[in-house]
C-alpha cells in the first residue's frame, strides 16, 4: 500500500476513534469502537490461543490494500464482543470472489486477517441492536464520505459501493447525494442498489435445515450479481 494512502487511513482511523459524540445518547465504550473492522488490544485474550499474538497486539479484521475500488458498508459493527461467524462468512465469500485475500499473520503490532477491498460500517461504534434507529449520527456521514474520498483518491477510481443488509442499503439511498456515492446515479429505485444478505449466525452453525456449501456458493453468487451491477461504466 502506499505510503500516503495508509497515513491517511491511520489518521482518519484515530479521529474516528476518539469520536463521541453519541455519547450522551448510547451506551458507548471507547474498547467497542471498531474502526475498519479492527479490535483494540483489550480482546486479546480471545485470540491468544487461537492465534500467535501477544496481549498488546491489536487486530485487524479487513484492511484496505489502497487498490480496490469496492467499498462494502455494514450498518454497524457486530454487537457480539469479538468477530463471528457472520463476519467470516462474509471474508471467505469475498475471497472467493477475489476481492480479498488471506494474511492471517502479525505485521508490526497488528495481526491481520484478511485484505483487500474496503469493508466498513455505516455507524462507526457498537451498540446494542434496538439503539440503532433510523437515523445516522452526523459525524459517521461524515466519516464514511471521506472514507469514500480516500478510496477515490487510493485507487484512482469512482468507489463501487455494495451495502451489507437491508437497513444499511435503505440508510445509504437515503443519505447517498450526501454521501458522494457516484456510482449509485444509474439506479433509479432503492430496491436496485447493491445490496447483499446479512448471514445470521443460525445459517452457518449446521442446522439440519441448512447446507453450509450450497448456502455459501449461493452467498458468493449473490456478491458476483451485485458487482455486475455497476458494468463497464464503473470499471
Amino acid at each position: 500500500m502506499d505510503e500516503i494512502c495508509k497515513d491517511r487511513i491511520q489518521k482518519l482511523q484515530r479521529r474516528i476513534y476518539k469520536c463521541d459524540e453519541c455519547k450522551g445518547d448510547i451506551e458507548l465504550w471507547k474498547e467497542q469502537v471498531i474502526p475498519e473492522h479492527g479490535l483494540s488490544s483489550k480482546w486479546g485474550w480471545w485470540f491468544r490461543n487461537k492465534f500467535p499474538c501477544q496481549a498488546d497486539v491489536g487486530y485487524v479484521f479487513f484492511r484496505y490494500d489502497g487498490r480496490s475500488e469496492y467499498v462494502f458498508v455494514a450498518l454497524c459493527p457486530s454487537t457480539v464482543w469479538v468477530f463471528d461467524t457472520a463476519d467470516f462468512f462474509l471474508a471467505n465469500a469475498l475471497k472467493a470472489c477475489g476481492l480479498v485475500r488471506e494474511v492471517f499473520k502479525l505485521e508490526g503490532d497488528s495481526f491481520v486477517f484478511y485484505e483487500g477491498c474496503f469493508v466498513t460500517d455505516l455507524i462507526k461504534c457498537r451498540r446494542k441492536a434496538r439503539d440503532v434507529g433510523k437515523n445516522v449520527p452526523s459525524r459517521c456521514l461524515h466519516f464514511l464520505r471521506e472514507e469514500l474520498e480516500m478510496v477515490r483518491a487510493c485507487s484512482g477510481k469512482e468507489p463501487k459501493v455494495i451495502a451489507v443488509g437491508k437497513d444499511a442499503r435503505d440508510m445509504l439511498w437515503r443519505h447517498r447525494n450526501k454521501l458522494g456515492v457516484r456510482s449509485w446515479s444509474r439506479f433509479k429505485r432503492r430496491e436496485e442498489a447493491p445490496c447483499i444478505y446479512l448471514h445470521s449466525y443460525a445459517e452457518w452453525r449446521g442446522e439440519e435445515d441448512v447446507k453450509r456449501s450450497e448456502t455459501f456458493k449461493k452467498y458468493v453468487k449473490d456478491i458476483e450479481e451485485e458487482m455486475e451491477k455497476f458494468g463497464e461504466r464503473f470499471c
